[in-house]
């Protein structure tokens, strides 16, 4: 809806101020229909893609192909052999997508199975979102993140449910992917208002 649209203003605006590159992952409410999903391509490019950093290949891939589907195209699949193929000695893979659709029923259906039978046999992390839950699952001996809310709808519950908003720090070692989940309360900008005095705001009698 339209409060969609103000929230991806507000946010590209964010991204135009970081002084890094940042690489978009398209969800369900960014490409609702085959409209959107043209409105995407215009703006920030193809739906899935790749790139390599430090040896570290990137596979951003689209599970809402066609849109809104929670599934991945046959080309898409062919696309992800193709990358994984060329890029068959990198020291670490990071897939990222934002349906978890591994842990949907029908894996052959959605493209899912496919991906996973080409990712075996080398070193993966895989992320994604959508469930606003936090969660972590092991296939295949390598680990895959269900992200909490980010900024989405939630509960918020707190860590028992899985329910927080973070940010989850990535830091590549040489043996993998070392992940910290910053809670957002923990994390304050350099020019927050304190008070003038250092005496309590509220005393109690």
């Amino acid at each position: 809806g339209l409060g969609d649209v103000y929230k991806r203003q507000e946010f590209q605006g964010f991204v135009a101020r970081l002084q890094m590159p940042f690489f978009y992952v398209a969800g369900n409410h960014d490409i609702s229909n085959p409209s959107m999903a043209k409105l995407w391509e215009e703006k920030f490019g193809r739906r899935y893609y790749h790139f390599v950093y430090q040896n570290v290949l990137f596979l951003v891939l689209c599970s809402e192909d066609p849109p809104n589907s929670g599934t991945m195209s046959e080309e898409q699949v062919k696309y992800a052999a193709k990358v994984l193929e060329e890029n068959a000695g990198v020291r670490w893979t990071v897939v990222a997508l934002h349906r978890p659709i591994w842990a949907h029923a029908n894996l052959e259906k959605n493209g899912w199975q496919a991906v996973e039978k080409l990712l075996a046999g080398r070193k993966y992390t895989v992320f994604a979102g959508h469930e606003h839950r936090y969660q972590r699952y092991v296939r295949q001996g390598m680990n895959h993140y269900q992200l909490a809310t980010t900024g989405g709808g939630s509960r918020l519950r707190g860590v028992r449910y899985g329910e927080f908003d973070h940010i989850v720090q990535v830091t590549m070692k040489p043996s993998g992917p070392v992940l910290a989940n910053i809670m957002l309360d923990g994390i304050f900008a350099e020019d927050m208002t304190v008070p003038e005095t250092l005496e309590p705001v509220l005393q109690l009698n």
